[in-house]
């Protein structure tokens, strides 16, 4: 994927051709490579061209917070005009980006945009706002779903809209999901143990709806 392909699938066409085109920066990332610290601490804009991600966001209290993200998103959009507008709000501890399989990914240092003066800038700027507008409301729903619903209930609902969660080991769901791991584990085995869900190799699925229809009866109480 060349860098003006980047730019149109981001639907910031005016960009290509400025030479803002030639500051984006195509990289090849190994498993487990820290994104975020291969940058020297540089936290610049990241869109996935092929592979598979996690933002993680560490919070003031200690805790954590993971994102998964894959071919064709992007993540970083308000951290880097928060880094232009104010260093207070970018401290380096408060985020990282893991590679969780081999990627491929596109750097946009979008605050260097300010800097620049091209024909339909008003027009970018403004495309960019309503993508970190968006972004974030990604991030408020999970966050908000999270705080309304016990990690029991919110575990359940993630299974019924996907049906089937293609994800190899409880840990990682554990990290997908930000539910704790041990209270995650119970949950499985006791699932499977009442028949309601099954696990054929990476993937978990709902083996009895019915049985899952009741158990879900106790959280209507």
């Amino acid at each position: 994927m060349t860098k003006a392909e980047i730019l149109s699938k981001l639907n910031l066409e005016e960009l290509i051709g400025t030479p803002f085109e030639n500051m984006i920066d195509i990289t090849k990332i190994k498993r487990g490579s820290s994104v975020y610290y291969e940058r020297l601490k540089e936290f610049n804009t990241c869109y996935i061209i092929e592979g598979h991600i996690q933002h993680i966001v560490y919070t003031p209290d200690g805790g954590e917070f993971y994102r998964d993200l894959y071919e064709d998103e992007i993540t970083g959009v308000n951290f880097c005009f928060s880094k232009k507008i104010s260093q207070e709000r970018f401290r380096l501890f408060d985020v990282d980006i893991v590679a969780k399989e081999d990627s491929k990914i596109a750097y946009l240092p979008l605050d260097k945009i300010m800097d620049l003066e091209f024909k339909g800038k008003s027009a970018v700027l403004k495309k960019l706002i309503m993508m970190g507008v968006e972004d974030h409301f990604k991030e408020f729903k999970y966050l908000l779903l999270k705080n309304v619903y016990s990690d029991e209930q919110f575990f359940i609902k993630h299974l019924e809209k996907c049906q089937t969660i293609d994800i190899g080991s409880t840990r990682i769901i554990s990290e997908h999901l930000n539910i704790n791991l041990r209270t995650l584990q119970r949950l499985l085995k006791n699932l499977q143990d009442q028949g309601i869900i099954e696990r054929t190799g990476d993937k978990l699925s709902i083996k009895d709806p019915v049985k899952l229809g009741k158990y879900k009866e106790k959280f209507e109480k």
